[in-house]
């Protein structure tokens, strides 16, 4: 009889973790009540972003999550980053990471750079530095120097910052799911939940196109 209610309980238990929910204002924020575009079938993707700046030693942790996320690559889904804007340092290290994106080798340059930043103790508070980071990854330093300072990084770091300010922001990590959902780390507690989270928001996005 024991051992009856215990194999009870087990999958009473198991069904509970199966149909776990996370709540709105505990596990993530609604910043926008209307539907989403995705919802509304005006686009076909989800866009997920993740909002971080290199400086940040969550990020940094974060980025190997976010490496290992297979969800992030599905069909229907548009992951990119955001480099937060928050002060002059950090508008460099913007700039340095729409540079690394116009170049080939990017998702190198960009795990690099954030392993120079956090295990070599390079803070890269200047662009002499900046430029000579890629130079140390055989990048052109001409090459560099002319995207680093052309006018479409600086419009890129703009639109970010224009997002960034309907985000209303308290740090990073954060991750911004269709323009509609909020994850941050106070809310999410862990990485491994923030990534939860934003599966769940992802999965309740497309029940609700399918509707």
């Amino acid at each position: 009889m024991i051992k009856k209610i215990l194999i009870t309980f087990i999958i009473l238990a198991s069904n509970a973790f199966a149909d776990k929910k996370f709540e709105e204002g505990i596990d993530f924020e609604i910043m926008d009540n209307r539907p989403s575009a995705y919802q509304l079938k005006e686009v076909n993707k989800i866009d997920v972003a993740e909002v971080f700046w290199y400086g940040c030693p969550h990020c940094y942790v974060f980025e190997e999550y976010l490496s290992k996320w297979d969800k992030k690559n599905d069909k229907d889904v548009n992951f990119f980053n955001i480099p937060a804007v928050f002060n002059k340092t950090w508008l460099l290290h913007a700039k340095t990471f729409y540079t690394i994106m116009a170049l080939e080798n990017s998702s190198e340059l960009h795990k690099n750079f954030f392993y120079a930043y956090h295990e070599q103790a390079r803070t890269f508070s200047n662009k002499e530095s900046i430029i000579n980071f890629f130079n140390s990854q055989g990048v052109d330093p001409s090459k560099t120097k002319l995207i680093f300072e052309s006018e479409q990084v600086a419009k890129k770091v703009q639109e970010a910052n224009y997002k960034l300010e309907t985000y209303k922001l308290g740090g990073v990590p954060v991750m911004i799911i269709n323009d509609k959902y909020k994850i941050s780390g106070n809310m999410a507690k862990s990485y491994d939940r923030m990534i939860e989270i934003s599966e769940y928001i992802i999965d309740l996005e497309r029940a609700n196109r399918a509707k």
